[in-house]
């Protein structure tokens, strides 16, 4: 495990290095970004690791590190804007790869929030699977509140399982999320995305009980009718 840790810290050290003056620009970006809502650097860069952990070789690794890093652009920034940052930041990396790889790094960017296709390229599949491993996991409970500030942490009347009226798109409280979070797992195709994810959806499905166990505990679940 020691020797697995210290690989996975030296791809960050060295991709970091490698692709100084992107990791500069992003990190920039979001010091100058007030709300992330969840999508904040520590995002960005764990996404960015676990892609390149994943992905089926090294070279594919390193462009969808890269992607990684610009995937939440158009979290900050209106359509044609971010659209405009993407190409600048593209341009940072311009000189270490091919026109072709650019394009499947562009492409990874774009389609990264979209459901799996057949047609999805490697570094497409490994930044899906990446965003789906940081999206879970002890650090997904803090993001889903500061993703949706607005919501009730929870509905008593409906603990235990989703409410009734929340779908993926209105969400009405933060519990209910980690219901959708459950579902990215057959959604995984890497076998290393697999093998890193199970303890982390595990990990979801014990806090589901855990959480319905405190207000149990109060005597508020099952709610009193």
């Amino acid at each position: 495990m020691e020797v697995e840790q210290m690989d996975n810290k030296e791809i960050f050290v060295n991709n970091r290095a490698k692709f100084a003056a992107l990791y500069k620009r992003i990190e920039k970006i979001h010091s100058q970004t007030k709300n992330t809502r969840g999508h904040g650097f520590d995002h960005d860069l764990l996404v960015a690791q676990y892609a390149a952990i994943i992905a089926e070789n090294e070279r594919v690794g390193e462009m969808a590190w890269v992607a990684g890093l610009m995937h939440s652009l158009d979290r900050h920034f209106l359509p044609d804007e971010a659209e405009m940052i993407l190409e600048e930041c593209i341009g940072l990396v311009s000189n270490q790869f091919t026109v072709c790889e650019l394009g499947e790094i562009r492409l990874a960017v774009h389609d990264h929030s979209k459901k799996n296709d057949p047609a999805d390229g490697p570094v497409t599949v490994a930044l899906k699977d990446a965003d789906r491993l940081a999206n879970i996991g002890p650090i997904n409970l803090i993001r889903g509140g500061q993703h949706r500030p607005d919501i009730p942490a929870c509905i008593l009347e409906s603990l235990g399982s989703r409410h009734p009226d929340s779908t993926f798109n209105n969400i009405k409280c933060c519990y209910d999320a980690t219901f959708y979070n459950l579902e990215w797992e057959p959604m995984l195709r890497l076998p290393k995305a697999k093998e890193i994810g199970k303890k982390y959806f595990d990990y979801i499905r014990e806090f589901q009980i855990r959480f319905a166990e405190q207000f149990r505990e109060a005597g508020l679940h099952p709610w009193p009718k």
